[in-house]
């Protein structure tokens, strides 16, 4: 799965970058918005939709499909499987006309440490060790999610789809969030394009393309941030 990621890069910096990607004069929605080192799920963070490609807009993590029957359902929500999408037609549907990029600079996840055994077989509790992932110079990462709104209060959120790992990342998950190339990510949030190619598009990244390194525990609270979540430590 993933569970946590960041986006801490300076606002009109990321615009600026996507200037390829968006319309020349953005209609941000703005929130207050300072970047966040350590997202967690129910967090309002930036997206870009295939309803408006050219805008970047804030939507709060965790899917509420419109069907839903309350939103709670977001908590559980926070990831998709691309297995999901072939099977379940709910998610058949969300995936044909409700596709967004989700905007991060990293993610990380947990690798549990072996448990040890003493002279006298008594076990020392295994401590999962957090590792980052991200592209070098931490250039602006599109992660393929979907999205939704729900309710009469037109509550705007977003899902994360994930994909089996590749090579790379195999020792520390069994997941990985589905990234985008730019020239996927423009695919991605066509509305012209063939939900056949689409479904191409979900698949592991290639190996090679991300850096990752081990972080201190201090991610594993969400309301810690800052750069000490991302500092790099021995192991």
């Amino acid at each position: 799965m993933c569970g946590r990621y960041s986006f801490f890069i300076p606002l009109e910096q990321a615009e600026n970058e996507l200037g390829w990607l968006l319309e020349p004069t953005p209609l941000l929605d703005r929130v207050h918005f300072a970047g966040r080192y350590n997202a967690a799920p129910s967090q309002v963070m930036p997206v870009i939709t295939n309803e408006f490609p050219g805008v970047i807009q804030f939507f709060r993590w965790g899917l509420v499909p419109k069907w839903a029957n309350e939103p709670s359902i977001g908590y559980k929500m926070i990831n998709t499987r691309t297995e999901s999408i072939l099977e379940k037609p709910s998610f058949r549907n969300i995936f044909r006309y409700k596709r967004c990029l989700v905007l991060a600079d990293g993610y990380y996840e947990w690798q549990a440490a072996k448990v040890e055994e003493t002279s006298n077989k008594a076990k020392t509790k295994a401590v999962k060790q957090p590792f980052r992932f991200h592209l070098p110079g931490d250039e602006i990462m599109f992660l393929a999610g979907l999205w939704d709104t729900w309710g009469t209060e037109n509550l705007k959120t977003y899902s994360i789809i994930t994909c089996p790992v590749n090579h790379d990342t195999s020792p520390y998950h069994d997941r990985m969030p589905v990234i985008l190339s730019h020239k996927e990510a423009k695919k991605w949030l066509s509305n012209e394009e063939p939900v056949e190619q689409l479904l191409e598009l979900l698949k592991p990244a290639p190996d090679g393309l991300l850096e990752i390194y081990p972080i201190s525990t201090y991610v594993n609270k969400p309301g810690n941030e800052g750069e000490e979540v991302i500092r790099k430590m021995d192991v």
